[in-house]
This record gives C-alpha cells, sequence and structure tokens, in this order.
C-alpha cells in the first residue's frame, strides 16, 4: 500500500515537472492552471498517506482526478502537440478575416505565433491579409517565408504570382502560377489566371494548351472552354472556335459573350439565319444590344434587303451617334450608301436646326433679362404723417420736448 501511495507521488512529481519544462519552453498560460491542480491536489495527497486518513471513494476519485488523470491528459496533448486554445485562437482570426477585420486578424496571428512559432499556415494568412490591404511588399516578405517553410504550398504561389503580376512583372508572375499547377494539376484559379496572362502578352500557342490541360480536370467549366474559344480565333482555328462556343452554350446558354462571338463566326462563314437568330438572344442586352443590332444592318445589307437595313440603321444612330463614323466607314453598306448618306444628312440638318433654335430662345432670354433690369424706376416718396413722425421719433430719442405738447 505505502509502494502504491509512493509512485503516485513520484508519477505527479514527474507530471507536474514536464508541465513546467513545457510551460518554459513554450509559455503556454494554459499548463499553469493544471500544474496548479496536480499540485494542491499532491499537497493534500501527502499528509494524508503520511497519516492515513481514510477517504470515501468519491473524494479519493475527485483526489486521483487532480493528482493523474487530468495532468496526465494534458502531458500527452502537449507531448503530441495537440493544443486546443491555438486552434480556437487560429479559428478566431480566420474569422477576423472573413469579415474582413484584416488588422485583427493580423494582430491574433501575431498572438498564437509567440506561443506556437511562425508556421506556413499563420503567415500565409497575415499575407493575405496584408494582401486585402494592399501592403504588397509585406505581404511578399511573409508568402516567400511560407514558401522556405513548405515548398508544396501551392495557394502561396498563387497570391505570389497575383502580387508580382500587379507589379508588371509578368514573367515572374507566369513562373509562380505555372509552379502552383506543378504542385497542384487540379487548382482552376490558377489555370484561369494563366491562360489569360499568356493571351495578354501574346503566347496563344501556350495558353491554348494550358486550357486544353485544364480542361482534363474541368471539362465541364463553361469559362475554360469560352477562354480556350476564344484563344482558338486568336489562332485562326475558326472551326474549333466554334464548336468550343457550342459546347459552353449547351453547358451555359445565358453567356452573351459566347453568343456574339458564335454569331460573328456564323456571320464570317456566311450562315445568315443562324446568325440573325443568335445577335436576336441578345438585342436586350446592355452590352451587347447596340453592337448586335449592327451585325444585324450588315447582314440585311449583305443580303439586300435594304429596307429592313435602314431600319436598323436608323434606330442606332438615334441611340448611339457613335455608330455614324462605323456606318460611314463599312464596305458592306456601299450598295446603300446614298440613302444612308440622305438619312444622315437629315439628321444633321434637324440637328443643326434644334441649335438654331436653341440659340434664339436663349437670345430671347437674354433680351429680355436687359429689358428688365434697364427700366428706370421712379421713386415714390414717404407719406409722413403725424403718426409716422410720431412713431420714429419717438423710437430715435431724439423728439423735442416742445412736440410734445
Amino acid at each position: 500500500m505505502i509502494i502504491d501511495n509512493i509512485i503516485v507521488i513520484i508519477v505527479a512529481i514527474i507530471l507536474i515537472t514536464y508541465l513546467s519544462v513545457n510551460y518554459i519552453k513554450r509559455y503556454a498560460p494554459g499548463v499553469l492552471v493544471f500544474i496548479c491542480i496536480s499540485a494542491f491536489s499532491l499537497g493534500i495527497y501527502v499528509p494524508i498517506v503520511i497519516f492515513d486518513v481514510d477517504l470515501k471513494i468519491g473524494y479519493q476519485i475527485i483526489l486521483g482526478m487532480g493528482i493523474f488523470v487530468l495532468p496526465c491528459i494534458y502531458a500527452l496533448l502537449q507531448y503530441n502537440n495537440i493544443n486546443f486554445a491555438k486552434k480556437i485562437l487560429y479559428k478566431r482570426a480566420e474569422k477576423y478575416y472573413s469579415a474582413k477585420k484584416y488588422s485583427k486578424c493580423i494582430a491574433t496571428l501575431h498572438k498564437l505565433m509567440v506561443t506556437q512559432g511562425r508556421l506556413s499556415d499563420s503567415l500565409y494568412l497575415i499575407a493575405k491579409c496584408y494582401y486585402e490591404l494592399e501592403e504588397y511588399q509585406v505581404a511578399k516578405e511573409n508568402l516567400y517565408e511560407v514558401i522556405d517553410l513548405d515548398e508544396n504550398n501551392y495557394k502561396a504561389y498563387f497570391l505570389l504570382g497575383n502580387i508580382l503580376e500587379k507589379e508588371d512583372d509578368v514573367e515572374s508572375a507566369l513562373d509562380m502560377y505555372k509552379k502552383c499547377i506543378e504542385i497542384d494539376p487540379t487548382y482552376y484559379d490558377a489555370y484561369e489566371v494563366l491562360g489569360i496572362l499568356l493571351a495578354n502578352v501574346g503566347k496563344y500557342e501556350e495558353a491554348e494548351k494550358i486550357y486544353k490541360t485544364a480542361l482534363d480536370y474541368h471539362a465541364e467549366s463553361y469559362e475554360l472552354i469560352y477562354n480556350l474559344a476564344m484563344i482558338q480565333l486568336e489562332l485562326s482555328k475558326t472551326d474549333e472556335a466554334e464548336k468550343n462556343l457550342e459546347f459552353a452554350l449547351v453547358i451555359n446558354p445565358n453567356i452573351n459573350e459566347a453568343i456574339y462571338s458564335l454569331g460573328n463566326i456564323k456571320f464570317l462563314k456566311g450562315n445568315y439565319d443562324e446568325a440573325l437568330e443568335l445577335y436576336s438572344e441578345i438585342i436586350k442586352t446592355e452590352t451587347y444590344g447596340l453592337k448586335a443590332y449592327y451585325k444585324i444592318a450588315m447582314i440585311y445589307a449583305t443580303r439586300n434587303e435594304f429596307d429592313k437595313a435602314m431600319s436598323v440603321i436608323e434606330y442606332l444612330v438615334k441611340e448611339d451617334a457613335k455608330y455614324i463614323d462605323l456606318i460611314e466607314n463599312e464596305f458592306v453598306f456601299n450598295s446603300m450608301r446614298s440613302r444612308i448618306a440622305t438619312f444622315l444628312k437629315e439628321i444633321n440638318e434637324k440637328e443643326i436646326e434644334e441649335k438654331n433654335i436653341e440659340k434664339e430662345e436663349i437670345a430671347v432670354k437674354k433680351n429680355n433679362r436687359k429689358n428688365w433690369f434697364s427700366k428706370e424706376t421712379v421713386p415714390q416718396e414717404k407719406e409722413k404723417t403725424i403718426l409716422y413722425n410720431d412713431i420714429d421719433i419717438t423710437r430715435t430719442g431724439f423728439r423735442k420736448e416742445e412736440d410734445k405738447n
């Protein structure tokens, strides 16, 4: 019995010592609670052993929990580097980031790093905060540190690519995006921005390969399919672009950009009915409405349906005068140039007439204003009555004594 008690006391001392060492190494305030509980319980247990006090089973269980069970559980958690307080703190930082409270997020993560060190997850989240705050240099420094700690952190490469792209360091940005895809071949965002950036610098063949690779993992992405079609149009691969645009519209029939581009292909190939059908789908949209009407007018002119073409042209010019220059310089309308010229002349004459009327109205208003201010005004002498004089003089305080009588 004595040996059992001695073993319990030795184990308790070992646990207290281990937790104390961890407290000093990691500065983990939560450990102090368990050190105090264990020390307090041990302080009670030792006299009980010495004086051979008989305790009820319930008290023995409580004392055993304090001496052995709770400190042992926490020691195991410490040994396996499991700290629920740290996880809670990191979750809080993520919540601040989601709420766009970036300064609070950074402060929370710095507090967390005091206890657990500069780990890649915390540094990456700090970098994201600085990115949102547009402090790109600080964000880059944190991202480079993340990569040093974890070279397979593909999201760090992606965010670093975003920053380098904003700084116009295109080649370095391309390298970062490629490294991101190399680590994670399924990462959608990297494919999308890499393809766009390659297209922007004129590397269409490489961009086409990137989009085709991306579709191996994201076959149903109509955005990637549409982007691929646009690249293929730049490469004069019209047939392939046409098929991809049709496929994109099967997945999502409401892509106005794809409808317009496909209409252009049909028009160039002479499939006028199909082109008209496509353009008609988007004539009510804000972005492509007038553009579609312009193409419709071109189709009517090409098919010698001049009355229909003129009605569309009249509508276009009334809606936006910029189409006058486009129409005048478009060879498709050469066959109806005289009708267009007559219409534009009438429009011009009407504008001149409206401006002249406006000038006349302004001149009349100015003349009326001038006449009004040039009128001679005859000053009217104020009629001075006894009552008026009495009130006036009394108010000024200069009324003479003889006037009162």
